[in-house]
This record gives structure tokens, sequence and C-alpha cells, in this order.
């Protein structure tokens, strides 16, 4: 797998309390599908969503961004059973913290586990998160809800971000070949100047062609993200897992791969899975 060595970033705050952390990444070193994380930071606890690999000056500077006072990492969201690379170095370094994640995840040891019992439904407020061994800690059930889709071939957490009305995902959805990509009228921020890549570097070249199909609008890219949700299999749970992610008032998709969606979220993931 192909993060660069040393690993490069980019950052960008979305709010006083939520960083992002985009990095290029390749499957199999050929493919660039990119690779993001997302910092939080609350009363003075650090919550991080779908790691990059551990960097001490890249994580510190990047905190730095949305807090000088003390803090502890407390949380790390292990965003489904194929985002796990990165998790472990972190435990490590971080022994207190805590890893939310699905369970018999390979390569980490979950702490928090989302099971059977825990899938498809709205996990909120104290009741909620406590049903998880989360309670009394509001830096996690005053600002997050989640629901646990087990239906994704990769078992996935979907978490919403109640203040900045944040969904974030991991592989339900995809956002690369956004129309001007390949031409450099628009800019990949996982393959943008800032980490080093040239002024109108097109991502979708050589073997990375097929990259160019892995966002909503592409028919093929459609096609290849409801394989991954099992739509044709189990359409009744697609559909369940809808109904649940676009009861909350999201407005923006913060995803793993590809650039973020902050116009017509609602309505772009919905045009994917229904």
């Amino acid at each position: 797998m192909g993060y660069p060595s040393p690993l490069k970033v980019v950052t960008k705050k979305i709010s006083p309390n939520v960083l992002t952390v985009s990095s290029p990444f390749s499957i199999l070193n050929k493919l660039n599908v990119g690779a993001r994380m997302v910092i939080f930071h609350y009363h003075g606890d650090i919550i991080i969503w779908s790691p990059l690999p551990y960097d001490k000056e890249i994580l510190e500077n990047a905190i730095a961004e949305l807090t000088t006072e003390e803090y502890t990492v407390k949380y790390i969201f292990v965003i489904n059973i194929e985002h796990n690379l990165c998790a472990e170095k972190y435990k490590q370094i971080y022994p207190n913290v805590k890893l939310i994640g699905p369970e018999n995840t390979a390569r980490c040891e979950i702490n928090i586990p989302l099971t059977e019992d825990n899938a498809l439904k709205i996990i909120k407020g104290n009741d909620g998160w406590s049903d998880l061994g989360i309670s009394d800690d509001k830096s996690i059930i005053d600002n997050f809800e989640l629901i646990y889709n087990n239906a994704h071939k990769n078992r996935e957490l979907v978490i919403y971000e109640k203040n900045d009305k944040l969904l974030l995902l991991a592989d339900m959805i995809m956002n690369l070949g956004i129309h001007g990509t390949t031409t450099g009228e628009h800019v990949l921020e996982q393959y943008s100047p800032e980490l080093g890549f040239p002024k109108g570097f097109n991502p979708h070249g050589g073997w990375s062609f097929l990259s160019r199909y892995l966002q909503p609008n592409s028919v093929v890219g459609k096609f290849l993200m409801n394989r991954l949700q099992k739509t044709r299999k189990t359409p009744e749970k697609t559909k369940k897992v809808m109904e649940l992610i676009n009861s909350w008032d999201y407005t923006t998709i913060i995803m793993v791969h590809g650039n973020l969606i902050t116009k017509e979220a609602k309505r772009t993931l919905s045009d994917v899975h229904l």
C-alpha cells in the first residue's frame, strides 16, 4: 500500500473543533485514491477518525491548529475493517486511547466493538452510547451519532458530527474523478500543489485511469459503490441505512477518498444509493 515516505499532508480547518488531514495514497502503489484523517477537539479531548500513519510532528502540528492547551488523545474511530492499517501504532503511543470499530477487525485491538446487536440503528445520546460502554462522556455524547452499517462489505461506521452537520463516510461514497481533474481545471486536495504535485497534475493517469470513475456522477462509480454496499443482495438493508442517514441534517460529506462534498450533499448520496 502506498503512502508517501516521508508522509506528506495538507490540512483544512472545517471549524474551530474540526480539522481534516489529507494525504496521497495509492492501492498497490498504482491506483491513486488518496486518504484522509479527521481530528476533533472538545473540552481537551482529541478524537481521531480514520488515522493516517503515525508521525509525531504531523500529528502535533495538526492538533496545534485546534488547540494550544493540554489535551488527551481519547478515542479513535476505526471506520471499517479495511481502513485499519494505522490505528494500532497510535495505541502504542497513547496506551489509554480507546479504539471504536467493527468487531473482529484485524491488525488492531478494538476496545469498543460494534456488533450485530448495534447494527442498522442510530446510536445517540447517553442511553445509546452507554450500550457501547461510553457513558457521561460529553466529547462523544454531545457531538456524535453513529450507525453501524454492517450490510456494507467492509462493515462501515457511519458518523454524524452534529455541531457542523458533517457526515463522515469511509467507502460508501468516493469523490475522485470530479469533472476537470484530468485537465487540471479542478484540483483533488489529496494530489494538490501543497503536497508537491505540479499544477495541473492528472491523478488519473496510467494505472490510475480507473479512479476517474470513483465519483458519484459516474455510472461505473455508482455500480462499484453499490456493489460494496451489497445493494443488489440486500436492497432492504441499503434502503434502511439510507433512511437512517437521511434523518440527519447533514450538509457536508467527508470521505476518505476524494474531495469533500459541500453542495447538495444529501441529494448526492441519495442518488448513489437510492
